[in-house]
């Protein structure tokens, strides 16, 4: 009986755990508000997302 309910009480666990960790950082950390999400994609993760795609095309190119 204890070997067929091992499993089934770590997957609680790490779900409880999963959830509490959640919870802890949701309510910790500011929420951001729409236009500081928006400024914060368009002024660091465009250019971002474009610099690794020279670099990986550059680094394609010189390889083949």
């Amino acid at each position: 009986v204890l070997q067929a309910m091992l499993p089934l009480l770590w997957f609680s666990l790490k779900v409880f755990a999963f959830l509490f960790v959640y919870v802890w950082i949701r309510g910790t950390l500011p929420r951001f508000r729409y236009d500081q999400l928006m400024a914060f994609g368009w002024k660091r993760l465009v250019p971002l997302a474009l610099f690794n795609l020279v670099v990986t095309s550059l680094v394609v190119a010189l390889r083949a």
